[in-house]
């Protein structure tokens, strides 16, 4: 009972840094997209697109392997971690080499100046060692430690971001946004160093190394797919349609935050208790938590189809207007994503990093090759749907994995065709019924309240049988 209520706890906590991470950027988005134009908008939005997939390199998604070394070096965590940070020095020093020697193709190939690549290998090696650092502190439920970094990164971002486009870079508002998010990392990576340093000494540790190599050298292509399969779309409308339709694109996308904030925090407690429970084979658990997670949710992403036209002008005004028809596509990629999220920790406890990154893999490839194809023909509001279709290919093939190397399905499939009967349905009506917004209330109030309501009930019922 103390386990299941430290994790609630924590849950509770990551959601809240969740909202101080991504819930502020969310609320202030409409202050950047009206000092930005759409074609800055679209530079900021490819930056970020590059900073994931850098992010990963520099990494090598080590941060993974924290977990399962817990159990592995019993009371040497700290020691393991802060050994795992040299080899993220190690790649930001020959990422940096690497941009300024090749400056010349980089800048043809990404569209960015040689000052704005610098800023984005030093904003990737900033994530990185943050997510490394939240994912120690997360196996000790340690959330109030994630909420003080989440509000400084929050404050911080948003704070010397907008004093930078309104004074010195006001002529140049992509780069005073991009300054003022990677100055806020970098102050932020270094306090987590010290942090890291002053629990255990930063000495290379061979042994250490080539476990955390080990387990997560499968997870860096499965890493880059993912990227490939969130991020790459933005980099191809950038190249294939302008930076502005990117910019009128990703806007559209950021609804999907207020998806992530749940997404991420629930993801994050759910992975460390799902280990307590796999450990002791409580797999019916396991399957009641997920199928009413996945129902709590789904009533989540009606309730923001039906009001995402609306929340597109308020956040980007008219100039990104068209953004609504991308916008519920892109809400139930989301929704796929969390079911991911719920079902993918059965393939890292089972250590089968190989078959997780198989089925990214594809997935990011299939998207690439759609997104190419239709982007072509149709326009830049074509990749909503290929990505879509791409993730939903994702799920199957991860449902697929989990079943085979956990031996019981987390999700039952009937749940899973269910759920997305019901999404399918609201979110068709949606977009017939696009500018009729009676009707469209309608719908979610509805399908989507009743949701809601009863998965909260179920929760509070199951949870006092437990």
């Amino acid at each position: 009972m103390a386990e299941k209520n430290k994790a609630l706890k924590a849950g509770i906590g990551y959601t809240i840094g969740n909202i101080l991470i991504k819930g502020i950027s969310f609320l202030t988005l409409p202050l950047f997209s009206r000092i930005m134009s759409t074609e800055d908008f679209g530079t900021f939005s490819v930056f970020l697109s590059f900073d994931s997939i850098l992010f990963v390199i520099v990494g090598l998604a080590l941060h993974s392997s924290i977990r399962n070394a817990n159990l592995a070096f019993k009371d040497k965590i700290d020691e393991y971690v802060s050994s795992l940070t040299l080899i993220y020095i190690f790649n930001f020093v020959i990422l940096l080499v690497c941009v300024i020697v090749f400056k010349s193709p980089l800048i043809k190939i990404t569209s960015l100046s040689l000052s704005l690549l610098i800023l984005l290998v030093v904003h990737s090696f900033c994530s990185a060692i943050l997510t490394l650092y939240n994912t120690r502190i997360s196996i000790d439920y340690s959330y109030f430690k994630y909420l003080i970094v989440a509000l400084c990164n929050s404050l911080g971002n948003v704070g010397i971001s907008l004093l930078f486009m309104l004074t010195i870079f006001k002529g140049t508002p992509v780069f005073g946004r991009v300054s003022g998010v990677t100055i806020t990392a970098s102050l932020i990576a270094g306090y987590v160093l010290f942090y890291f340093y002053k629990r255990a000494r930063p000495v290379p540790v061979r042994e250490y190394w080539k476990y955390g190599i080990k387990y997560s050298l499968p997870i860096i292509p499965h890493g880059i797919s993912q990227v490939l399969l969130a991020q790459f779309d933005r980099i191809m409308i950038n190249s294939m349609v302008s930076a502005a339709s990117a910019g009128i694109y990703s806007l559209a996308g950021n609804l999907k935050i207020i998806l992530a904030v749940i997404s991420d925090s629930v993801s994050t407690a759910w992975t460390t208790w799902f280990y307590e429970q796999a450990h002791k084979n409580n797999i019916k658990s396991i399957q009641k938590r997920a199928v009413l997670l996945s129902f709590l949710f789904l009533g989540g992403a009606i309730i923001l189809c039906g009001i995402s036209p609306e929340l597109i002008l308020l956040l980007g005004g008219e100039a990104y207007a068209d953004g609504k028809y991308v916008a519920i596509p892109m809400i139930i990629d989301a929704y796929v994503l969390f079911l991911y999220n719920i079902i993918v920790p059965s393939e890292y406890y089972r250590e089968k990093t190989f078959f997780i990154m198989l089925g990214t893999f594809f997935a990011a490839i299939l998207n690439i090759i759609t997104n190419y194809i239709f982007i072509s023909k149709y326009g830049y509001m074509a990749a909503a749907y290929t990505t879509l279709f791409s993730y939903l290919c994702y799920l199957v093939l991860h449902i697929i994995i989990s079943r085979k190397v956990f031996g019981s399905l987390v999700i039952p499939v009937l749940y899973v065709l269910l759920f997305f009967i019901i999404l399918t349905i609201v979110s068709v009506g949606d977009l017939v019924f696009m500018n009729m917004i009676g009707i469209r209330y309608l719908i979610t109030i509805v399908i989507g309240s009743p949701i809601v309501v009863y998965s909260y009930l179920k929760y509070k019922r199951l949870k006092n049988h437990e």
